[in-house]
């Protein structure tokens, strides 16, 4: 489940440009990309990224001074986040594994709109 994102990229003070292409560098089966890109999570910000438990993110500087820090998660979730500032090309990796909504931000950047949500769906409920 869950989508492979890459988006176009502009710069944030890096000297990263418009015209860097992402990566296409395949995921491994139950892992998700989520990009750090200008002032947004994408995806995250505009829409929620949703996936099963189990499931890991993949989290990308595409461009540099951003943190990823949750603000409320799940009862049960001791998830403590990528809190250091880290430059263009970092990359972390998180296995969700309790069901429920993440609020994320990037703390130098969330008067800017820097936040957005994960929803962790219960991957072993079954519908009859």
């Amino acid at each position: 489940m869950g989508a492979l994102v890459a988006p176009a990229i502009a710069g944030c003070g890096d000297g990263s440009s418009a015209s860097e292409s992402t990566s296409t560098t395949p995921l491994p089966p139950d892992t998700v990309r989520c990009a750090l890109v200008d002032y947004a999570f994408r995806p995250g910000t505009d829409d929620p990224l949703t996936i099963d438990t189990g499931t890991t993110v993949r989290f990308v500087w595409r461009t540099g001074g951003h943190n990823v820090v949750p603000t409320e998660q799940p009862a049960g979730s001791d998830w403590t986040g990528e809190p250091d500032i880290l430059p263009r090309g970092h990359t972390y990796e998180y296995e969700f594994t309790v069901p429920g909504r993440y609020h994320i931000v990037c703390e130098p950047h969330v008067n800017l709109g820097m936040v957005g949500d994960i929803v962790v769906a219960d991957s072993g409920t079954t519908e009859s």
